[in-house]
């Protein structure tokens, strides 16, 4: 048995003791920082449970993130020698291509909670301010052991001899690399952009590895939909082939939207029975949506 099925075996273990215990959760405990200028909270901090059964990519992406746990594991075996296991990771690809559920995944595994950093909170109207809540969020993250993600890293990461960012995000950009330079906390920082080709050139060797999500193949599009369609009955006039080729191009968030669409349909009208109707109708619901997105940016 490998490494990513002995996880899964695990992961499987470990969700049955968790449903079972009703106690207290470390959240409760934790005094979460917040920013000076208006006190919202600069992080989230979630304990859901999430497994590999739930993410459908390549195998290598599998395996590369199933790697990043077993160093992470064997952490104290690994420093006895000088070395360091991998706990800066860059996630880079297309959005909703499952680049935060892989977050949260390592974050079930591990045992560890689940960190969420509101950059909407982060960025601040005062000069100095917004690295004073990187900051603060470092320090916190130093407290303990937690899978810390930065979504939309990109706004904290940015090339800076782009020449339409002003200087204080320059110097956020600086003093995030620095940060990130002096980090020696056990807490794996995961990165996230969708916009890869905007980081500066400084921000790719900070990290000890980078994985890129693609989008589904026609293999895997036939997955997710056998994934998601599975709560109600198929009509038998279409298959989960044609469904696949409808949708080329289409990543695991937009397939996931289509099922949801279509499963509501079905269960409004009462049908009891997804169709191939409904999931005609959901796909170009989609389509529509995506068009949308396209022309407002």
């Amino acid at each position: 048995m490998g490494n990513l099925d002995n996880l899964i075996k695990e992961q499987n273990e470990r969700k049955q003791r968790i449903s079972k215990d009703n106690g207290p959760t470390r959240r409760s405990l934790l005094k979460i920082p917040k920013d000076a200028e208006k006190g919202f909270p600069l992080l989230h901090i979630n304990e859901q449970y999430f497994s590999f059964e739930d993410l459908i990519v390549t195998e290598e992406v599998k395996e590369s993130l199933g790697h990043i746990i077993v160093e992470n594991r064997a952490a104290t075996k690994l420093l006895s020698y000088g070395l360091e296991p991998k706990n800066k990771i860059l996630f880079c690809g297309p959005p909703g291509t499952g680049k935060t559920l892989s977050a949260k995944i390592i974050s079930s595994t591990m045992g560890y909670p689940f960190v969420y950093v509101l950059f909407d909170s982060i960025l601040s109207s005062y000069l100095g301010e917004t690295a004073t809540n990187l900051r603060k969020i470092f320090d916190f993250i130093e407290t303990g052991k937690f899978v810390v993600l930065f979504d939309e890293f990109d706004i904290v990461g940015k090339k800076r001899d782009d020449p339409h960012e002003h200087g204080e995000i320059k110097r956020v950009v600086n003093n995030f690399i620095q940060m990130l330079d002096n980090y020696k906390g056990s807490s794996i920082i995961i990165a996230a952009t969708n916009h890869q080709h905007l980081l500066d050139k400084a921000v790719w060797r900070r990290f000890d590895d980078i994985i890129y999500f693609d989008l589904p193949d026609n293999s895997r599009r036939k997955q997710l939909f056998e994934k998601y369609l599975r709560v109600l009955r198929r009509e038998n006039n279409f298959t989960k082939d044609q469904l696949a080729r409808r949708t080329r191009g289409y990543s695991a968030a937009d397939i996931a939207q289509i099922c949801k669409e279509a499963l509501k349909k079905s269960i409004i009208n009462n049908d009891k029975i997804v169709s191939r109707d409904h999931i005609m109708w959901a796909i170009s619901e989609q389509k529509r949506r995506k068009k949308t997105i396209t022309k407002s940016n």
